[in-house]
């Protein structure tokens, strides 16, 4: 790590994330809690929870709250669940708030997000416009074992399957994994979503 303060660096990498970057971030580029607090009442940095803050020239980005989100969570949350539909404009589901999967030892809790923790396969995650997401058809999986509307479930099935972001096989197949708990939930709904398209 520099000793010298890299302020360039840090707004670079935050400016790659709509502006947004953790305590951790700001160590990385030698920036001590005293210069971090010296930015802040200087109006560059805004702090925006514990150990998140923003560049106040930042412009706002596209899915700014789902960006935010994945900060807040160091880096180690997902976008899931109604957030991920509405992500890939599956259905006409608006979330009241961010859904994040996180892993089973993630302990933050100071953010106004539903914070899923279950594990998460790497084969279940994607990148879409810029934001970690999980894939489709485990969005559609988690939205059903969620208590989503049948009908938005049976939507976002079908707009998924004709945009070719996942298969009714991939969902029922996510739907039926071993040791998944919402299987009881899911299943039905999208076994009569299928049958239905």
């Amino acid at each position: 790590m520099s000793t010298e303060p890299d302020l360039h660096g840090l707004e670079s990498l935050a400016l790659q994330r709509g502006g947004y970057f953790d305590r951790a971030d700001a160590l990385a580029h030698a920036f001590t809690d005293q210069l971090l607090r010296h930015h802040r009442s200087s109006g560059r940095f805004e702090r925006v929870y514990p150990g998140v803050y923003r560049l106040a020239v930042s412009p706002t980005a596209p899915h700014d709250e789902l960006l935010l989100a994945w900060v807040w969570s160091n880096f180690r949350g997902t976008v899931s669940h109604d957030s991920a539909l509405a992500l890939y404009r599956l259905s006409d589901v608006l979330p009241a708030r961010v859904h994040l999967t996180v892993p089973l030892n993630f302990r933050r809790a100071s953010g106004p997000y539903v914070v899923h923790r279950v594990p998460l396969p790497e084969s279940d995650r994607a990148t879409y416009e810029g934001v970690t997401t999980t894939t489709a058809a485990r969005a559609i999986v988690d939205a059903a074992a969620d208590g989503a509307d049948p009908e938005q479930i049976a939507r976002a099935g079908g707009q998924a399957t004709r945009r070719g972001l996942a298969t009714w096989s991939q969902i029922e197949e996510l739907a039926l994994r071993p040791h998944y708990r919402g299987r009881r939930l899911a299943l039905p709904v999208i076994e009569a979503a299928r049958a239905a398209a």
